[in-house]
């Protein structure tokens, strides 16, 4: 996060990465769109405090059916996070393997996960992560149904408007990659 605060990069918020990719609004000259998977415990533990400092902007996607586990972020501190000006949006229900499961099933994790985040945080839940980039021809279907936007992949690489609304690419940080390995990705 100092490198990125130190090298002028702007981090966006859903609202405004949608805007840039619409062509609504001109992209600033170095923009990240911050991304954390799962909704662990520590992304509001350790990712939030560390943002607020660089008053950085993020986006986590949550399985609802998690916030009991302990290891995950639980609705309180969800709200908190969203009170913070992070977005919160879907990532299913329990983290399933989507191509494992029957359409139903698929609609329900994806839908039911959708449903719990707009009345918990009375937010739009439009952007979904496919758990781990997992998706078949049925769950694309079912995420039109739901008329949900844009969706993630863990496909490596910059995102770019000239992509498929719901196949976006992203650069998976790693946390045993070396600071100088991040950044060659970032600014390739």
């Amino acid at each position: 996060m100092q490198y990125l605060s130190d090298n002028g990069y702007t981090t966006l918020t859903l609202k405004q990465f949608t805007d840039i990719m619409e062509k609504k609004a001109a992209a600033p000259d170095k923009p990240v769109l911050l991304t954390f998977d799962d909704g662990y415990a520590d992304n509001y533990e350790i990712a939030m405090p560390v943002l607020k400092k660089f008053n950085f902007k993020a986006t986590v996607f949550m399985s609802p059916g998690m916030v009991d586990d302990g290891h995950y972020i639980n609705w309180d501190q969800a709200k908190e996070m969203h009170a913070a000006g992070w977005d919160i949006q879907p990532h299913g229900m329990s983290h399933p393997h989507l191509p494992k499961l029957t359409a139903k099933q698929q609609a329900h994790e994806i839908s039911e996960a959708k449903t719990q985040i707009e009345q918990m945080l009375g937010t739009s839940a439009d952007v979904f992560c496919y758990p781990y980039g997992e998706r078949n021809q049925t769950t694309i279907r079912l995420l039109n149904e739901l008329k949900f936007r844009y969706a993630f992949t863990i496909e490596q690489g910059v995102t770019t408007a000239e992509q498929k609304p719901l196949l976006l690419r992203r650069i998976f940080v790693n946390g045993k990659d070396t600071v100088e390995k991040w950044i060659a990705k970032l600014t390739q």
